[in-house]
């Protein structure tokens, strides 16, 4: 898959291409939907598969102090549209050049002066333009002008309810991580670098992997304990992961410690995305070092639980 990082610098393909627009926060289902309907048009008409999106959400340039927390950086991003057979990317800087432009120049400047294209894929509700002011009818409109066909895919539900980020984002952040995984057609995951902490699960025989995520806006679960897995190695490795403050000792800030019921060896200094499957339990504040490895005991044989049953299916 090539690459497009389009700032200042603009560049132009002559091939044909139909070309998937939006912002794919996640590339849940709803987008994963948008990227088939892509891949269809590539193979019926011959043409390249592209996705016209942003390096980072717009709500980063438009609302900067709200900005809300996204479900996938931008590297696991590209890895997903490589997977769904994404032909090339183009990334875009969404800065106060293109917050500025007007949904014509857009269409006319920016996509048909610069490719040749064949076919627009949008969903139902895709705005694009100064203030979101163009919408699909205007991309009909145009299409039927120009000779591009613009497909408009109708909202993608799952059991009756719409898929969404914004829906997604709420349900992880309540902790409801196997609901989410329905609409993101995956586990949602996380990464970052494991570091050291306290020692504490160590001294209480159930070492820890702490994993810092860094200054990313990512979105974090909710406060609890959760069955997870790490793959590496060409294999799965399971664990119990808690997400919180550590309420029983300190309380201070937010900690993601995993502890791997097979695995014993050093991890400071490695990459790890931890791929959360199911919520085990909320934060407690135990009154006693004993009473927290008493409740990890129990969480763990929950998990294993868990594991064999999906085992079974």
């Amino acid at each position: 898959m090539q690459v497009i990082f389009n700032d200042a610098n603009s560049h132009t393909l002559s091939e044909p291409v139909a070309i998937a627009l939006g912002t794919f926060d996640g590339i849940h289902r709803g987008h994963q939907s948008l990227i088939h309907c892509l891949n269809k048009i590539k193979y019926k008409h011959k043409c390249a598969a592209m996705v016209y999106t942003f390096k980072q959400h717009p709500l980063n340039f438009l609302l900067p102090d709200n900005r809300p927390p996204q479900l996938m950086n931008l590297n696991k991003k590209i890895l997903e549209f490589h997977r769904l057979g994404v032909d090339m990317l183009v990334l875009n800087n969404f800065d106060e050049n293109f917050a500025h432009t007007p949904p014509e120049a857009f269409i006319y400047n920016l996509l048909l002066a610069r490719y040749n294209v064949r076919c627009l894929v949008v969903g139902y509700n895709y705005r694009f333009g100064y203030q979101a002011k163009g919408d699909v009818r205007l991309l009909k409109r145009i299409g039927t002008e120009k000779g591009f066909n613009v497909i408009i895919l109708p909202q993608y539900k799952i059991d009756g309810q719409a898929v969404s980020s914004t829906l997604i984002r709420k349900q992880i952040q309540n902790g409801q991580v196997s609901r989410a995984a329905r609409l993101l057609g995956r586990h949602y995951s996380i990464s970052g670098t494991i570091i050291p902490g306290a020692g504490r699960g160590k001294k209480l025989g159930y070492p820890t992997a702490n994993l810092d995520i860094g200054s990313k806006n990512i979105v974090i679960p909710g406060f609890g304990v959760y069955l997870t897995y790490w793959e590496t190695e060409g294999k799965q490795l399971w664990g119990v992961t808690n997400i919180g403050s550590n309420p029983t000792f300190d309380g201070k800030g937010i900690h993601i410690e995993t502890h791997f019921w097979d695995f014993q060896g050093e991890l400071y200094g490695r990459r790890m995305r931890i791929h959360f499957v199911e919520h085990i339990r909320d934060e407690i504040r135990f009154a006693s070092a004993q009473d927290l490895v008493n409740q990890l005991s129990d969480d763990i044989k929950t998990a294993k639980n868990f594991v064999y049953n999906m085992c079974k299916v």
